[in-house]
């Protein structure tokens, strides 16, 4: 059976520091997969990762593109009222009783289906940083990427969705390679447009937002591993996560004849819910070498293994093959 290596990147916003120390690990070993997917910040990282053949160039591009990120202030508002009206929207929807009302989620739903779907923040960071190290012509050239994404129902929706209060919505997954160019950036920022904070994004009409908002329970549309191993047949996986609690179920069908080297922080890594909006230069370069350190001994341990799988394997092969060879020449008692 040929080997297909898959690359699997959770989405976190800030968090995704973690992400580049993690590629940059793998560009170490040396390690060159053969399809990759993203969701959020995941699909950023893997966007420039799947349109470079050189690992340990896009390791370094990485690198200084959070240290960018870092220090050109990523989350600038975009006008103090935008901001004030989104928040005061969404607080309402955690008031004592909205979560648990009916009466209350009613009217928060109708809330949002006026044409609220923009952010409170700007989105061109992250466009600059997809113009600078990528382009059309080289994701259509590079690995085979996926991106999750989920459409928008509006703000007040996105973020029940986001908070696990709301369920209805469903990870839709796209192939970069096969859409048209004017919607390729577009659906990476898509991916990448937490509720609330960054605009929704119009393709074919409709608008759509961050994949993590899709089918947490059943989908995984933060760790978008399905589509690697429905569309692209994937034997093999490395999954990059940005929470140690992570939505993954192994034992899900899906998985049953899939190898899977899971990369996960430790509990101490992230220690805030605000942690995905820091992007600030300590915090950038602590995540950027914890996911470096984490992966380089979560990958050499893995490696060890395999490699004493191997032996083992290799050791059984050459006994069975001398049995046979004593067999043929009649050297072998046989059991009575």
């Amino acid at each position: 059976m040929d080997i297909k290596l898959g690359v699997v990147l959770s989405g976190g916003g800030a968090k995704g520091a973690y992400e580049a120390g993690f590629l940059k690990a793998l560009s170490e070993f040396n390690i060159q997969p053969d399809a990759i997917s993203g969701t959020s910040i995941g699909a950023l990282n893997g966007a420039i990762y799947s349109s470079n053949k050189n690992t340990k160039d896009v390791a370094l591009a990485l690198e200084k593109i959070w240290k960018d990120l870092a220090n050109t202030k990523a989350l600038s508002f975009i006008d103090k009222k935008k901001t004030f009206m989104t928040f005061v929207e969404i607080l309402t929807i955690f008031s004592p009783t909205a979560p648990v009302s009916r009466l209350a989620r009613g009217i928060s739903y109708l809330a949002s289906k006026g044409n609220n779907k923009s952010g409170a923040l700007k989105i061109e960071p992250i466009n600059n940083i997809l113009g600078n190290y990528t382009s059309i012509e080289k994701l259509r050239m590079g690995l085979p990427f996926y991106v999750g994404l989920t459409e928008s129902s509006g703000n007040v929706i996105d973020a029940l969705r986001l908070f696990e209060l709301e369920n209805n919505g469903l990870t839709e997954y796209r192939k970069i390679k096969d859409l048209k160019d004017e919607d390729i950036y577009k659906t990476i920022l898509a991916s990448a447009a937490l509720p609330i904070f960054f605009d929704a994004q119009k393709i074919d009409g409709v608008e759509y937002r961050d994949g993590c908002l899709g089918s947490l329970n059943n989908e995984w549309g933060n760790t978008p591993a399905k589509p690697l191993i429905e569309k692209e047949n994937c034997t093999h996986l490395i999954v990059c996560h940005l929470n140690e609690g992570s939505f993954f179920d192994r034992n899900d069908p899906i998985f049953k004849d899939v190898a899977i080297i899971e990369i996960r922080p430790k509990n101490e890594t992230f220690s805030s819910m605000l942690d995905p909006l820091r992007f600030s230069v300590d915090k950038i370069d602590i995540w950027m070498q914890q996911g470096y350190e984490d992966s380089k001994r979560i990958l050499s341990e893995s490696f060890q293994a395999l490699d004493g799988k191997y032996e083992r394997v290799k050791s059984e092969i050459q006994s069975d093959y001398a049995i046979e060879r004593l067999k043929s020449k009649k050297f072998f008692i046989p059991d009575e």
